[in-house]
C-alpha cells in the first residue's frame, strides 16, 4: 500500500474530495535535495499556464548545505500572500521539517508525500495531533537512481508524481525545465525530462488511493514571473539609473547581481565597493555628477550609511536607497522577513535630516515603487529610502504585466541662464527646491559640503541661516504628498471597522477585506506606500469613518503604531497586532481578529463564507496587543 489514511482512533474517518481553485505546496528538505529548484520550477510552470502563483523560500542560518523550504501558492485567480496551511507537503527530511514546523502548518485534510525507505512510520509522523492527512510513501530516492540514473534528479520525479496526483501544469513542467536548464546542455535537459516523467507513470500506475485535494483550473496566456529584487532592478533602469553601488547583503544581494548584468546594456555601471559605507559615499558622488544613482543593503547596511545620508540630506542630492529587511538587530535573521527598520529609516539620521521613506507591497509594486523613489529623488533632491523586506524581495511572483510608461521618468531641474548669472544652489524658496547643476555647467559650480552653508553654499553658523535652510528641506514634504497620493484603499466605503498595514502585510489585508466582503462583513482596508512624510490629512478622513481599527505590523516593538501615534490621533477603539520577524503573518489570525470584533453580528453562515475549507479557528483569537481609547476603493 503506498498511501495511508489516519483515523481519529475508535472510527473510520470518511472525507470528501475537496475542489479548489488554489493549492498550496510546501517542500522541505536538506540541502542537496533540491527544494528550492524545486519550487522554482513549479512556479515557472505555473506562470507559463497563465496561473498566478507566490513562491517563497526559507533557508537555515548555515552558508552551506543546512534545511530548506520552498511554499508555493497556485491560483487559477490572483493570490495575494503566501497561504495559510499547506494542503500538500513533501518532506525529504523529517528532521529538517521540524526546525520549519511553525511556517509549514498542514491543513486538516491534507496529503502528505515523504520517501518509502524512510525508518518513520505513517502513524509516527511528527505533525500536530487531531490531524488526519493522506500519507503516500514514494521511493523518490530509487526512481531517481535505478531508473533516471542520476540520484540527484529525485526532486523532478517528486515533480512528475505531484503532476499526476494533482493535475499540475504538466506542459508547463516541460517549458519549466528546458527554461531552467537551456544553458547548460540538452542531454541534462533530457534527463530531467525522463525524471519528470518517471515520476508522473509511477504515480499513475502505482498510487490508487484517492485523496480530498482536487486542484482543477483552466489555463490562460502567461504571465511574468519575478522576484521582488529583480523588480526593483529592471524599474530603476525604467527610471534612468544607471550606477549602482553596493556589497553583498541577504536578503538584497539578487538587485546588484540584476543589474550587474543588465546595466551594461544601458551604458551603465556597477560597482561592488568594498563596504556599505563605500557604497553610499560612490552613489552620492555620482549623483553630484549628474548621473541617477543608487544603492541596495538591508538593516546592518543602512546603520554603516547614516553618516552619508545625513551628508545627502544637507547637500540636497538625489540618493536612491533600498532596504530589503531583515530580522535583527545586528546579525538576527538574515534569511527571515521582518518590519522593524521603520524608524531607522524616518529618524535615522544625525540632526533633522528630511528623507522620504516609501514601502512596496507587491512584487509588482516593487518596479512601481523604485520609479516613483527616483522621480521623487530628483524632482525634489532629497535621499529616498525604499522599504522592502525579505518576504517582497525574495519571494516569486507571477502577474500579467509591468506598465513601462505610466511613471514619469524624471529629469533634475537645472539653473536658467538668468539663475547662472549669480549662482546660489541652496536658494531659498517657496517649494523648497532650488536649481542643481552638475560638473561641466559654466557658472554652475559650487560648493557640495556637509557642513551648514549660505544660499551660495559657503559654510556658516548661523543659527538663522541654519533655520532657514531646515525650513527649506522640510517646506518639501507637503508638496511631496501632494504630488504623490501613494495608497491603497481596499473593501467598501463607510464600513466601521478597519485594517491598516504597510509593506508585505498588504496581501493578507487584501484577502482579509475581500473574503469578509464576499460573506457581507463590512471591513475596508488602508495601505499607505509613503510612509514619511505620512499622509495624514488622508490617514485622518480614513479614520473618520471607522469605529474600530486594527493595526497589523511585524515588529515585536510596534513601530508603525508608535510613528502613527506620534503624528496623529487614532481611532478610540484599537487592536494593535504585531508579532517579531521570523515567520509571515497568517491570514487566519488576522480574520479571527476581525470576527471578534463583529461577533455579536456574524451569523455561522458567514463564517463559512470567509473560511470555506474550515481550516481557521474562526473562534479563537490570537494573543494581540490591546489599546482602548476613549475614494476609489477595491476588491
Amino acid at each position: 500500500m503506498h498511501a495511508v489514511r489516519l483515523p481519529e482512533k475508535g472510527r473510520v474517518e470518511q472525507w470528501e474530495t475537496r475542489k479548489t481553485n488554489q493549492i498550496t505546496i510546501g517542500i522541505v528538505g536538506s540541502g542537496g535535495d533540491g527544494a528550492i529548484a524545486a519550487g522554482e520550477i513549479m512556479a515557472s510552470a505555473a506562470a507559463h499556464e497563465g496561473l498566478y502563483c507566490i513562491l517563497t523560500k526559507s533557508y537555515g542560518a548555515t552558508i552551506r548545505g543546512g534545511e530548506t523550504s520552498a511554499r508555493i501558492r497556485l491560483g487559477a485567480n490572483r493570490v495575494h500572500s503566501q497561504g495559510d496551511k499547506l494542503d500538500v507537503l513533501v518532506c525529504f527530511s523529517w528532521k529538517d521539517f521540524q526546525l520549519f514546523k511553525g511556517e509549514l502548518e498542514l491543513k486538516d485534510q491534507c496529503v502528505i508525500l515523504y520517501p518509502e525507505g524512510d525508518v518513520i512510520q505513517p502513524d509516527q509522523l511528527p505533525i500536530e495531533p487531531g490531524l488526519h492527512p493522506t500519507v503516500i510513501r514514494v521511493p523518490f530516492i530509487k526512481l531517481a537512481k535505478e531508473e533516471v540514473g542520476n540520484e540527484l534528479t529525485k526532486n523532478i520525479v517528486m515533480l512528475g508524481v505531484l503532476a499526476e496526483l494533482f493535475d499540475l501544469p504538466k506542459k508547463g513542467l516541460v517549458a519549466a525545465i528546458h527554461h531552467r536548464f537551456e544553458r547548460k546542455s540538452k542531454d541534462l535537459i533530457d534527463l530531467n525530462l525522463k525524471a519528470l516523467n518517471i515520476g508522473s507513470e509511477y504515480a499513475k500506475n502505482n498510487i490508487h488511493e484517492s485523496h480530498p485535494v482536487n486542484f482543477f483550473y483552466t489555463t490562460s496566456p502567461p504571465k511574468l514571473l519575478m522576484t521582488g529584487n529583480e523588480a526593483i532592478a529592471i524599474g530603476a533602469l525604467n527610471a534612468g539609473c544607471r550606477f549602482m553601488a553596493g556589497y553583498p547583503i541577504t536578503p538584497a544581494t539578487e538587485i546588484m547581481e540584476s543589474l550587474t548584468r543588465l546595466m551594461p546594456m544601458y551604458d551603465g555601471t556597477v560597482v561592488q565597493a568594498e563596504d556599505e559605507i563605500a557604497a553610499a559615499a560612490m552613489v552620492i558622488g555620482a549623483s553630484f555628477a549628474g548621473v541617477k544613482a543608487m544603492t541596495a543593503t538591508s538593516g546592518p547596511g543602512v546603520s554603516l550609511m547614516q553618516e552619508m545620508l545625513g551628508l545627502a540630506v544637507i547637500a540636497e542630492i538625489p540618493f536612491v536607497l533600498v532596504n530589503v529587511q531583515r530580522g535583527g538587530p545586528a546579525t538576527g535573521m538574515p534569511t527571515k522577513s521582518e518590519q522593524a527598520d521603520l524608524m531607522q529609516a524616518i529618524f535615522g539620521c544625525h540632526g533633522d535630516g528630511f528623507k522620504v521613506v516609501l514601502a512596496p507591497c507587491d512584487v509588482q509594486d516593487c518596479y512601481d515603487i523604485i520609479q516613483y523613489a527616483f522621480a521623487i529623488a530628483e524632482n525634489f533632491q532629497v535621499p529616498v529610502i525604499v522599504l522592502s523586506d525579505q518576504f517582497l524581495g525574495q519571494r516569486k511572483a507571477s502577474f500579467t504585466t509591468l506598465f513601462p510608461d505610466h511613471i514619469e521618468v524624471a529629469e533634475r531641474k537645472l539653473p536658467t541662464e538668468t539663475d547662472l548669472e549669480n549662482y546660489l544652489r541652496y536658494k531659498i524658496s517657496k517649494t523648497g527646491v532650488s536649481p542643481m547643476t552638475h560638473p561641466g555647467i559654466e557658472g554652475g559650480e559650487y560648493l557640495a559640503s556637509g557642513i551648514s552653508h549660505l544660499e551660495n553654499g559657503y559654510p556658516t553658523s548661523s543659527y538663522f541661516v541654519n533655520e532657514q535652510q531646515t525650513q527649506k528641506r522640510y517646506r518639501k514634504a507637503s508638496r511631496i504628498i501632494e504630488k504623490y497620493p501613494l495608497w491603497h484603499y481596499y473593501g467598501q466605503k463607510g464600513a466601521t471597522l478597519g485594517l491598516l498595514g504597510w509593506g508585505s502585510t498588504k496581501g493578507i489585508i487584501r484577502e482579509a477585506v475581500h473574503l469578509c466582503t464576499t460573506a457581507g462583513i463590512d471591513v475596508v482596508g488602508m495601505v499607505p506606500r509613503i510612509l514619511h512624510p505620512l499622509p495624514i490629512d488622508e490617514l485622518q478622513d480614513w479614520f473618520s469613518t471607522l469605529s474600530n481599527l486594527i493595526v497589523i505590523e511585524m515588529s515585536y516593538s510596534g513601530q508603525f503604531l508608535q510613528y502613527l501615534r506620534s503624528q496623529m490621533k487614532l481611532p478610540s477603539t484599537l487592536v494593535h497586532y504585531k508579532r517579531s520577524g521570523g515567520s509571515l503573518i497568517p491570514l487566519g489570525e488576522i480574520l479571527n481578529l476581525i470576527i471578534e470584533h463583529c461577533e455579536e453580528s456574524v451569523t455561522p453562515e458567514q463564517k463559512r463564507i470567509v473560511d470555506p475549507e474550515g481550516i481557521f479557528d474562526l473562534d479563537k483569537s490570537p494573543t494581540v496587543s490591546m489599546h482602548l481609547r476613549g475614494d476609489i476603493y477595491e476588491l
